[in-house]
Order: C-alpha cells, then structure tokens, then sequence
C-alpha cells in the first residue's frame, strides 16, 4: 500500500469514528427528548450493516459504545421485551460466533478449553439446561436459556476466538469509559438541576438506565479498568490529568446514584486489592464461606430470623439518602426489608425443590406462594415485577443446589485464576489489567449479594468479557512462567 494510500485510509476511518459519534449523541439528545430507545435504531441499523460488511470486530467494539446508551423496550401486548440497541447486536454477534465456530470446526485454542473457568461456564449452561426441561415455566426457561447464550457467545467465545494480542480486549474498555463517561455526564447535568436530591436520582438515569442502581452498577464494574488506565499512563510516562479527571466524574457520578451496593462495592474492592496483592484470596474465600454458613446456621436454628421481621407501619420508603442509610440498620427501610421478604420466599422455596429448582426465570412467578407473612411490605404485590435480590440465591431457587455450587465454584475459580496470574505476570502493564479484571468480578459478586445483574446488559456483558480477559493473561502467564516482579 503507497504512503498516500495509507493517510487516505486513515483520514476515511477518522472521518467514519467522529460520524458515529455525532450520530450516537444526536440520538442520545432525541431518546432523552422522547424518552424512548426507538431514535437509535436507524442509525444503528446502518452502522451495522457497515461494521458487519467490512470487519466483524467493529461491530464488537462499536457495542460497548453502545451499552451507556442501551435502554430497555417493551413491546406492548407481546409480553417480550428487549434492550436496545444492545441485544439486536449482542444476538448478531453470536451468530458470527456461531458461524466462526463452525468454520474451525468448533475447536478452540487447547489452553482456553481446558481452564476451569471454561469448563465451568459450559457445566453452568448445560444445568440451566437441564433445570429447563424440569421447570415450572418452559417458555420463560427456554428464553432465559437463549439469553444466556447471547451473553456468553460474543463476550466470551467471540473475544477468544478473535484476540491476538492485549490491545483486541483492552481496546473494549478503553472505548467503554470513554462513552459512559459522556453517559455519567449527561445524568449529573440532569440531576444538578434537580439539585442532586435523593429522589429525583431514580428518574436522571432514564431512558439509558433502568434504574439507579443499573446505572450505578456499569459505572462501579468499569472504575478499576479507568484506574489501571491512568496506572498504565503513568508508567509509560504519558498525560494523565484527563483519566483523573474521568475517574472523579466516576466517582461523583456512583456517589451521587446513591446506590449502596455501589457505594459498598468501591472499598470492598480497595480491600480485595489489598487482599490479591497478599495473595490471601483463598483464605478470603474459606472464612467468607464460614461465615456465610455460621450465618444462615444461626437464623435457621429455632426458627431464629423470624426476630428479625420488620415492623409493617415503620417500614417504608425514605427520600433522604442519610435517613435511608440509617434506616437500613434499623432494619426500617422498605427497599432492605422486601428483599428480606423475598430472601424468606426463596428459602421456602429451597425447601420445596431443593436439587433442581423451579426453573431459570420462574422465582417472580412462584414466590408469593412461599412468602411470610410477617416480613410484607408496603412494596410486596411488586408492581416492578423484579426478582429476588440476591444473585446465589436465586440461583439456588431457579437452578436447584447443583446449579448453585457450579455457578459458586465458577465465581471461586475466576478469583482464584484471578490472583494466580496477576502474581504470575512478569509485566505491570499486564498486571494493572489483570488486577482490574478481577477487581471487576469482586464488584459484581459484591453488588449481586443484594441485587440480580448478571442478567442485565449493564454488567453480565462485563462478567464474561472479563473472564475472557482472564483466560487470555492465564494463556499468556502459564503455570511454569517465573514469579512477577512487585506490581505497584
């Protein structure tokens, strides 16, 4: 290729990124105008069909640039409902890993198909599986099943399949800050005119976010990647003020979602970095799970945590973040103590179909069943139609107790893997990330402790994609590759 060939290929591919900027802001303004997803389907229709026709990758990065500004749709009368633009392009990308699968004869690279955390995902897939066929609910099963696969094909498999290098994944989260950073800026204009109240931080995040706590959630899993960002700027000496400045807008942004769980998450990750570094992840992992057990032990015993039922009149919803945070350990907070209600339903549950569940998705439609009396809230006929509120155990009620401890050994695995190869690596420009990866999977497990996310497009992308990330560092940091140097 000439010289003026090349600055003509690249002035075509500057000229197509700045286009697709426009166009996503000029859409952004026009759902947030209309508060409706639908002003991004038209030009994320084109943009597929140019990102597919020239370099399937693009169409992979362009998703993440997508994700900030996915909203959720409903199709009135149907009963389906999708996120768009994310979920059209999340089920075209599986497809192309589908079909690259097949090309290569479904072979993969022996050093992926033989980690644990590969194994593991196939066996918690293949449960879900098996709990569909015995669920209570088949369509909802079945459809949960797909969603599942859409999740794992282009955020897993894809990635694997297509990365070569360090710069085809850290390229994705470079690309993701950078619009969700737009995204975060966009909500905290809007709540500043409503003078960052407590209330109105339910409403700032739509139609991008379901939720606060959405919203909260993709800003809290992508923070440790714009701190290895900056750590990497510095160690290769180049300008950092514009990442520490995108890492205050982070930060402002989590704290003022007035999410908790995000909140939380952020030191119990500073916490679990002090914990990798040490290399006491295993330790961790033995008294977390002591302490888990010694816990349910102590409530089950003599019926126990029915001490702990609210008071139906003094439970109910709090406007002010502070009284809320002094509610909660009062246990006189409405959000805390429904979750208690529904946790309650879904032992009962575990009870009932102890080995293999009531099928994936079905706990909404079987709880009520099951629920106590006792800890009913104001907000239990749940108009929302949300889930339980805690990720493990609502596997546990969906997936029975296999689908439980495969899905645990999975989360114990990619921790394990995750401090394994951080300590492995010989390069801390490796090690920022690495470390970032696994910072990323103790925010999820810590949010999904008190939420159901993996099932949102706002965090289960980045649950695989950071496996991903980490079965590509372990092929690269073998196990008889020599012990790092001190990463700072």
């Amino acid at each position: 290729m000439s010289l003026a060939g090349s600055f003509s290929s690249r002035d075509a591919e500057h000229k197509l990124y700045f286009a697709f900027v426009a166009v996503v802001l000029a859409a952004a303004a026009t759902s947030i105008f209309l508060e409706s997803p639908l002003p991004f389907v038209l030009p994320v229709g084109l943009l597929l069909l140019l990102a597919v026709g020239t370099d399937f990758r693009r169409l992979f990065y362009l998703l993440f640039a997508l994700l900030p500004f996915s909203a959720e749709f409903y199709f009135e009368g149907v009963g389906l409902g999708t996120d768009i633009p994310s979920e059209p392009v999340m089920i075209l990308l599986s497809g192309i890993a589908i079909v690259l699968l097949l090309r290569n004869r479904l072979s993969m690279d022996r050093n992926y198909v033989t980690n644990p955390v590969m194994i593991l995902i196939l066996l918690h897939v293949f449960w879900i599986f098996v709990t569909a066929i015995n669920s209570q609910n088949l369509l909802v099963s079945f459809k949960f099943l797909l969603a599942k696969i859409w999740y794992i094909l282009p955020f897993f498999i894809l990635p694997l399949i297509f990365s070569k290098e360090v710069g085809d994944l850290e390229k994705s989260y470079r690309i993701l800050y950078k619009f969700l950073f737009a995204s975060i800026s966009i909500v905290l204009v809007r709540h500043a005119f409503e003078g960052f109240t407590f209330e109105a931080s339910y409403d700032v995040v739509r139609p991008f976010f379901r939720n606060h706590v959405n919203y909260a959630a993709i800003c809290v899993v992508c923070l440790p990647f714009v701190w290895a960002f900056h750590r990497i700027n510095v160690l290769e000496k180049k300008p950092s003020f514009g990442l520490n400045v995108v890492f205050l807008v982070f930060v402002t942004g989590i704290y003022f979602s007035f999410t908790r769980a995000a909140i939380l998450s952020m030191v119990i990750a500073w916490g679990a970095w002090f914990i990798i570094k040490r290399r006491w992840v295993r330790q961790a992992l033995i008294i977390s799970s002591i302490v888990a057990a010694a816990g349910i032990i102590f409530l089950s015993w003599d019926n126990k945590y029915m001490d702990f039922a609210p008071d139906f009149e003094k439970t109910i919803t709090h406007t002010e973040f502070d009284n809320l945070l002094e509610a909660t350990y009062k246990l006189e907070d409405i959000s805390s103590m429904e979750r208690v209600y529904r946790w309650m339903a879904g032992v009962e549950m575990i009870r009932d179909k102890f080995w293999l569940g009531f099928g994936p998705g079905c706990f909404y439609s079987n709880y009520q069943a099951y629920s106590i009396s006792s800890f009913k809230t104001y907000v239990s006929n749940n108009p929302d139609q949300s889930g339980i509120h805690n990720y493990f155990l609502m596997t546990w009620v969906e997936q029975g107790f296999i689908g439980f401890i495969l899905f645990l050994m999975l989360c114990f695995a990619l921790l394990i893997e995750g401090e394994a190869t951080y300590h492995r690596c010989t390069d801390k420009r490796d090690g920022y990330l690495i470390m970032a990866t696994t910072l990323g999977f103790i925010i999820i497990f810590a949010m999904c402790l008190i939420n159901d996310l993996i099932e949102t497009d706002k965090v289960g992308p980045f649950f695989f994609f950071n496996a991903a990330i980490l079965l590509f560092y372990r092929k690269k940091y073998p196990d008889d590759q020599k012990s790092s140097p001190k990463l700072r």
